[in-house]
């Protein structure tokens, strides 16, 4: 059964509905690992908290003032989010200031963007933000209170009123708060319920952070709207000890779940066989892949390494999504296998006309597909000519749907040019989401970013395959993360920053570097020579772990990155005010 959240004027009144429909039915339960805590809301109380907080706010603050959420994983986090839906405020959602510098940095630029009215903390980081933040009145979060409490008297959100401002991932510049309105979020979520092939007895359950679009929308607010359980676990739990998801998945029998690629691959580090014993997941009917570029071997690894659980191998589903258009795009549906294409590297990297062309035999490149789009109208663009290009045909992905956003808050330029984009001939707006790919026998394949593909004689060539080849080249690399960018000296010259393992001898650095130049060049087929080894942490990441090669690039020709080893060509070490190595 499919419901039909359309009906509804608010994603405040969809939930409402869902709370009065299943009062006394678990909404959501945040586990700490560690300790073994464990904190739960009922639909019905959930929505008792959300009203008394908006009736808090909404006597406080005027209709469509922003509200700073800067909380963990959390039931407390849930009430506030809702909370300033239910009141016509608008939530914007940041990673709590103090974890690392990218995320302090994040918060602070958020703030300065979007100049909130509120900010909403935990108890331990409020003095810290309201010493960054001192244009703000900043609040620790605490408990909702006892009793009942009306919504506000004024009129409520409509379908047009924005709800969210959802700050994209600022993988290749500066982070952009998307204004959501109610109407997208609903829209998505029904696109995800039709495309993923939900039922009404999906129990939700994960780690992705709160603040991010997937943890957001795929993870909590389609698990309230939809009125379904929802079990949630800190993500640092995860990342300390990856069995940890897998235990929430058993305990609790979670058949939804998501995670980016580098999820899955440090199950497979990570896990060992003695971790597994007792561990059942057979319950598991959909596990997301997505956020991030999706490694088919990874994929392959997964299923076949943990199929003594119960995993079945049609489980992992690959997906696409960004901000831009709430989070959802496409992935395959419960039950289906994904699409793994081998197809010729010179057609895919062909600077003039790239394709989709697949190969016999079973050598050549492996791309992923990410199902078929169920909430958009997909148009595959040549970003030269702004028309469509033939089946197969590799270009922009443009998107149109009620889910798109109405555009970058305070940047009407910019969102005229990405939320209003025009085909040749075309009145209709669509989203130019700077996404490479192609069609092909209906389903959709994302090949790359439009900022950061590299030109290597007359090839495109793409950074995540520079990255993943040169930790096949050397395991000092293995499990450690790289950015490989493009610079002009004065040719175009590919430059590869990537940790290293601390562990290794200084006397070993020379070899590793060589190892990897070695296999780059041969791998593409021209010499990629520059390469700069660096520490672990020192490849920047943005709070939802995708790799920011646009501001590695800046860093490195800022002479902003300290390497413990490199060897670098002396025209690209003069860009950087380097010499040679």
């Amino acid at each position: 059964m499919t419901l039909d959240l359309t009906v509804h004027r608010s994603v405040g009144e969809a939930f409402l509905n869902r709370a009065a429909a299943h009062p006394d039915r678990t909404a959501l339960t945040v586990v700490h690992a560690g300790s073994g805590d464990q904190d739960s809301r009922t639909f019905g109380d959930l929505a008792r908290r959300a009203r008394l907080r908006a009736a808090n706010l909404g006597a406080r603050l005027e209709p469509g003032s922003r509200v700073l959420i800067a909380l963990p994983t959390c039931v407390e986090f849930a009430e506030v989010y809702l909370a300033c839906l239910l009141a016509g405020l608008v939530a914007v959602p940041v990673p709590v200031p103090g974890g690392s510098a990218s995320a302090t940095e994040r918060v602070a630029a958020v703030a300065a963007d979007c100049t909130p009215a509120l900010a909403l903390t935990t108890v331990e980081a409020r003095g810290d933000l309201a010493e960054r933040l001192p244009g703000t009145l900043v609040e620790a979060v605490g408990d909702a209170g006892a009793g009942e409490a009306d919504l506000p008297t004024r009129p409520g959100p409509g379908l047009e009123t924005v709800a969210v401002l959802q700050y994209s991932s600022g993988s290749t510049g500066t982070p952009k708060g998307v204004m959501l309105t109610h109407g997208n979020l609903l829209g998505n979520i029904v696109g995800f319920q039709v495309g993923a092939g939900l039922s009404p007895d999906e129990v939700f359950g994960g780690w992705i952070p709160l603040h991010h679009d997937m943890g957001l929308f795929s993870q909590l607010t389609a698990a309230l709207l939809l009125g379904a359980p929802n079990v949630l676990m800190p993500p640092a739990d995860f990342v300390r000890r990856p069995i940890e998801w897998f235990r929430l998945l058993d305990r609790f029998g979670v058949t939804v779940t998501a995670g980016p690629n580098f999820a899955y691959d440090l199950c497979l580090r990570l896990i060992s066989d003695d971790m597994l014993v007792g561990i059942d997941l057979s319950g598991v009917r959909l596990a997301i892949n997505g956020s991030e570029p999706i490694h088919a071997p990874t994929m392959a690894a997964f299923t076949k390494r943990f199929a003594g659980t119960g995993l079945r191998p049609d489980v992992i589903s690959p997906g696409y999504g960004l901000a831009e258009s709430t989070v959802y795009v496409s992935c395959t549906s419960i039950g289906v296998q994904p699409t793994v294409l081998v197809v010729d590297p010179a057609a895919v990297e062909s600077a003039e006309t790239p394709r989709l062309r697949t190969t016999s035999g079973g050598s050549g490149k492996e791309i992923v597909g990410v199902g078929r789009p169920a909430a958009h109208q997909v148009r595959i663009v040549d970003p030269r000519s702004l028309r469509p290009v033939p089946e197969g045909g590799i270009g922009e992905i443009w998107l149109h749907g009620n889910s798109v956003g109405i555009g970058y808050w305070n940047r009407p330029d910019l969102s005229g040019e990405i939320f209003r984009a025009r085909l040749a001939g075309s009145e209709l707006d669509w989203l130019r989401t700077g996404d490479l790919g192609a069609f092909l026998d209906g389903e959709l394949f994302v090949t790359g970013r439009l900022k950061e593909v590299l030109i290597v004689h007359g090839r495109n060539v793409f950074p995540q395959d520079v990255e993943r080849q040169a930790r096949a080249a050397h395991d000092a690399l293995v499990g450690f993360t790289g950015a490989a960018f493009e610079v002009s000296a004065p040719d175009n010259r590919i430059v590869l920053v990537h940790e290293v393992s601390p562990t290794l001898p200084a006397g070993d650095l020379p070899a590793v570097v060589a190892a990897v130049a070695k296999s780059l060049t041969v791998e593409f087929g021209a010499p990629i020579r520059n390469v700069m080894l660096v520490r672990r942490g020192t490849v920047r990441r943005t709070t939802s772990g995708k790799i920011q090669r646009v501001v590695m690039r800046d860093r490195f020709l800022a002479g902003d990155i300290t390497p413990v080893y490199a060897d670098l060509d002396p025209a690209v070490s003069a860009l950087a005010g380097r010499s040679h190595a």
